[in-house]
């Protein structure tokens, strides 16, 4: 029978929740500790050592190493406390309150510091209590909420919604897609954030101190990309920003409203835009900011009565940083006719009838020289220019095709001028992509290659559009184009073999990424070899390959800094020492998987296998496994997992169902024929056992050593 899908709650406090409660475990301890100004918790001695005197480093560093009974409260003069916290993981917590009157600290007694310790602990566990979403495990609307009621007063914040629905709408689904979006949400964000189950399989992610750049580029297609590649059906983001003031309660409160709307404006854009798509708020709410916005109602009816009846022609928009267009215009006006210059307070567009692409450059540059000259400086003025005809594009988009052009110079610096090409379309295709709007992303570049039809580039973004958009054959089809044109072309190889990956063919997704790591040259970027590294490391553990998945993987995580960058190697390390026997080092892998992801259902059952198989303790690898088919039911890995420690602790029956549940995976089919055969030698049922084990050697793909290992106990 399976369990019910929602575990009745241990509560403990542990690490992660003086993270998440920081500030109301701040205020009790304040609350208990007159005159205490403020209050950090530390989880590692290294950043203590960073605050604390040096006469007092040696007993800091054992309230780290000495037993639960030792952990004393740690005084440090004039004005500060060290009270030490254990979680229920054993794991210690140190809060560093200072800014204590020193009289306070000078009479304080030990005995009575203990004693608020242990009430303070039973208030956390009180807060938590109040705070925690029981289906997900993670933190409620109402923790949300306080947190938007106090924002941090170091600066901006972020807040971040996502809906991730279930496939199929029933309550056990519903469930299971809440708690596994809850484990990916929480690997993803790590320490730099708070993550929330809203209902309704809506989360919502609180970030502090994250600077905007590494913000967009983590929080945008980035993060909706990774939750796609984990097999969520749908996923939409939408986000908004906060600027962390300090504010009077009743301002505070509309702050808070306002954030929440505009998360939720955002989020039900995203909704509108395609399956896997996001949106940021102040995109919808300043338009007029955006790159690619359009130029005034008014210059426009100008310039088009201009060009009305000029049957080729050439526009150019021309922009100098920190410069208004009225500035720029009187200084271009001085030596150009007057009729061909169009300005208004933003902008300067010269009309150029009869000219060519090429001679219109020519004029451009002669033109910027020569207000180089007459200013005796480097004005840098840039210049977007954009011909009629050009390809198949009609008269009215020729003013948008020199904004695009104006945005393709500025990748050469300040003072470039550009024509308008397939690879204008190119940056603009990726400014949309980078806002989120799919569809225009999608129009820019399929534009593009009208301009140039055998353009890699834009055939490798082609297709990751059409992915994002559910169009999995169109983007495979893209992808190919791009191959044909170039055979070596990293970025279409490992596409492709994420694209094979989907489909479940993992040997044709091998080909593809080995191909794509051989080509692999430094102008394709770090970031994505380090991600290609990454899927083929994770590729090589599913194909069973752990001979070349382990120096790969060490690789990647020892390029990472930190346990929050190389998290998510560290399971699939334990899972490669596992299947080379290396047991011992795989054990050591998985808890720090555990550390990084303690949720980790993988971690959890792979775990449990290895203590069973080095006889460390049964019962506990028992929980372990039982735990990690609880997070995710329908892993057949680790019900495969469960059912061996099942068998080793004689619960045959129980090993039996969980074995029946394994049958849809024909991957590790085999190796649960063989586990079949075992549990029926062990029931005294040899010639049924036989026949599992005679189904095996039927098997064309088999490996030697499941083989042998069905031949032995056919013969025993």
């Amino acid at each position: 029978m399976e369990k019910f899908p929602i575990p009745a709650i241990e509560w403990t406090v542990e690490h992660l929740d003086f993270l998440r409660f920081s500030q109301e475990y701040s205020r009790i301890l304040r609350e208990r500790i007159p005159t205490a100004a403020s209050v950090v918790f530390y989880t590692d001695l290294k950043d203590l050592d960073t605050v604390v005197p040096e006469g007092v480093r040696a007993a800091a560093a054992d309230l780290f190493a000495l037993g639960d009974a030792d952990r004393e409260p740690v005084i440090i003069a004039p004005d500060g406390l060290l009270l030490p916290f254990v979680t229920g993981r054993r794991q210690v917590v140190v809060a560093r309150l200072s800014g204590l009157d020193p009289l306070v600290v000078e009479r304080v007694a030990k005995d009575w510091l203990v004693e608020v310790q242990a009430v303070a602990f039973r208030d956390f566990l009180t807060v938590k209590r109040a705070g925690i979403e029981a289906v997900s495990g993670l933190c409620n609307v109402t923790h949300l909420y306080a947190l938007l009621d106090t924002p941090p007063e170091t600066g901006p914040f972020h807040l971040v919604l996502i809906a991730l629905p279930p496939r199929i709408r029933s309550s056990r689904d519903a469930f299971q897609n809440a708690r596994r979006a809850a484990i990916v949400l929480q690997g993803f964000v790590g320490d730099s954030g708070i993550v929330h189950h809203l209902g309704q399989c809506v989360f919502a992610i609180f970030l502090r101190n994250m600077p905007e750049d590494e913000f967009s580029e983590r929080y945008g297609s980035k993060l909706v990309a990774l939750l796609k590649r984990d097999g969520f059906h749908r996923v939409h983001v939408g986000s908004t920003s906060g600027a962390g003031e300090s504010l009077s309660k009743a301002a505070m409160k509309q702050e808070r409203d306002r954030l929440m709307s505009e998360a939720w404006a955002a989020l039900q854009t995203a909704e509108r835009r395609g399956p896997f798509t996001f949106c940021d708020y102040r995109v919808l709410a300043h338009p007029e900011r955006h790159p690619l916005f359009p130029l005034s109602e008014g210059l426009i009816r100008r310039i088009r009565r201009k060009y009305a009846r000029s049957r080729q022609f050439c526009l150019v928009e021309l922009a100098k940083e920190e410069w208004a267009g009225t500035r720029l215009a009187d200084l271009v006006g001085r030596h150009i006719a007057p009729d061909i210059c169009f300005a208004d307070a933003a902008s300067v567009v010269l009309f150029l009838e009869g000219a060519a692409g090429g001679d219109a450059y020519r004029q451009i540059i002669e033109l910027l020289r020569t207000l180089d000259r007459e200013t005796g400086s480097n004005l840098e003025v840039s210049a977007g220019i954009a011909t009629f005809p050009f390809a198949d594009f009609h008269k009215g988009e020729i003013l948008a095709n020199c904004r695009k052009a104006l945005l393709h110079a500025a990748f050469f610096g300040p003072g470039a001028a550009v024509e308008f090409d397939a690879v204008s379309l190119n940056i603009s295709g990726d400014i949309y992509y980078g806002d989120g709007d799919l569809s225009r992303a999608m129009a820019e570049y399929r534009r593009g290659l009208v301009c140039d039809p055998d353009n890699v580039n834009l055939l490798n973004s082609l297709g990751v559009t059409y992915a994002m958009l559910d169009r999995h054959s169109v983007a495979r089809e893209s992808f190919k184009r791009a191959l044909v044109i170039e055979p070596d072309n990293f970025m279409a190889l490992y596409n492709l073999g994420l694209g094979e990956v989907r489909r479940g063919d993992l040997h044709g997704s091998l080909k593809y990424f080995e191909r794509a790591l051989e080509v692999y040259c430094e102008d394709d970027g770090l970031e994505i070899r380090k991600d290609l590294q990454l899927q083929l490391g994770k590729l090589y553990c599913r194909l069973g390959m752990f001979d070349r998945a382990y120096p790969l993987l060490l690789e990647w995580h020892d390029a990472a800094t930190g346990l929050q960058q190389s998290g998510p190697a560290l399971r699939y390390l334990g899972e490669a020492c596992h299947g080379l026997g290396r047991k011992e080092e795989a054990k050591i892998w998985l808890q720090k998987a555990l550390q990084f992801n303690e949720l980790d259902p993988e971690a959890l059952s792979l775990l449990g296998l290895v203590y069973m198989e080095a006889g460390e303790g049964h019962q506990i690898a028992l929980a372990l496994c039982d735990k990690g088919v609880e997070l995710n039911p329908d892993n057949a890995a680790s019900r495969l997992r469960l059912a061996k420690v099942q068998m080793a602790c004689g619960q045959l029956v129980e090993a039996r169902y969980s074995l029946m549940q394994c049958r849809g995976d024909k991957r590790i089919m085999p190796e649960v024929q063989v586990c079949l055969g075992q549990l029926w030698l062990k029931l005294g049922r040899k010639r049924r056992a036989n026949r599992w084990f005679a189904k095996v050697l039927e098997k064309h793909d088999l490996s030697p050593e499941l083989a042998d290992m069905a031949r032995d106990l056919m013969r025993n």
